[in-house]
């Protein structure tokens, strides 16, 4: 059994693969998708916070201090079997760590949505994960800052969960890469890398994918009556940069170093996560990303 955030539960899918699968006992040799022959030892997930969906996913993030970095592990072998989500094992986070979590479901559904993979099935898992969590992450924030139960932590609980169904078959994008790289260099806890990014990727993805952002804006409760596509996308990025305002999360990385970006984009771009967006990105255009949230840039 395993029980924790995503980090606790992704190491249990590891620990669980090597001890079936010992000649991946290096667990480096298990980044990308791994052929592995035996699915992971017996395992029950009881997710602690409403964010990750690791106890419902073929995914998991190992980092590497040694390298500086975050590595994603893709293998179908690595999924518990059982998946208890009860939102009362959620009831002791605090909110900032509320805030973060949600903001890395959000990140899930919204780009799991807009994904190069992205289908009909996998677009209902996102389309109810983005309204879910719209609708309960302010309410789960405030539940957890007063102490109080309440119905936010219920649906959080929820969204996160669908939002793990939905992007664990389609994969995810350019946020989720230069999130990893954040993390890894600066210990940035990764829900705050993936809200931080996620207004400024979905703009650099909105050329090719106004439609679906439009789209997204529905989901998070915005009237587009009278908007054209543009504008619908624009208002979605809006809807993001408040959500993420209203639960505090920062907008910039205070340790990002202007000096650093470069190495930072060349690590984004190795991510097994970068393929997978929607919009093709040069060096200079990770780049420039990494720019909008370096204080010092």
């Amino acid at each position: 059994m395993t029980i924790g955030g995503g980090s606790s539960m992704d190491t249990a899918k590891a620990i669980g693969i090597i001890i079936n699968n010992p000649e991946f006992a290096d667990v480096r040799s298990l980044e990308g998708v791994a052929p592995t022959k035996n699915h992971a030892v017996f395992t029950i997930a009881v997710p602690t916070t409403a964010g990750t969906a690791a106890e419902v996913t073929i995914n998991y993030v190992i980092t590497d201090p040694e390298k500086v970095r975050k590595f994603v592990c893709v293998d179908t072998n690595d999924a518990p079997e059982v998946a208890v989500v009860d939102p009362d094992m959620m009831a002791s986070m605090p909110a900032g760590l509320t805030a973060s979590t949600g903001m890395d479901a959000l990140t899930h559904a919204i780009e799991g949505y807009t994904t190069k993979g992205a289908w009909e099935l996998s677009d209902m898992f996102h389309f109810e994960a983005i309204k879910l969590i719209s609708e309960n992450l302010r309410d789960s924030v405030a539940e957890a800052k007063s102490g109080q139960p309440g119905s936010g932590r219920e649906g959080m609980a929820l969204g996160q969960y669908v939002a793990g169904m939905g992007f664990s078959n389609v994969g995810l994008g350019i946020d989720h890469a230069m999130a990893h790289t954040l993390s890894a260099h600066y210990d940035t806890p990764h829900g705050v890398a993936c809200a931080m990014l996620l207004p400024i990727a979905m703009e650099f993805n909105k050329p090719v994918c106004a439609e679906r952002l439009a789209k997204v804006a529905v989901a998070m409760g915005v009237d587009t009556t009278g908007m054209s596509t543009d504008e619908a996308a624009d208002a979605a990025i809006a809807a993001v940069k408040q959500l993420s305002a209203d639960v505090n999360i920062p907008h910039v990385c205070e340790a990002m170093k202007a000096d650093e970006i470069e190495v930072l984009a060349k690590d984004a771009m190795a991510d097994a996560c970068f393929p997978g967006n929607p919009r093709e990105a040069t060096l200079d255009d990770v780049i420039e990303l990494f720019k909008k949230i370096c204080p010092a840039a």
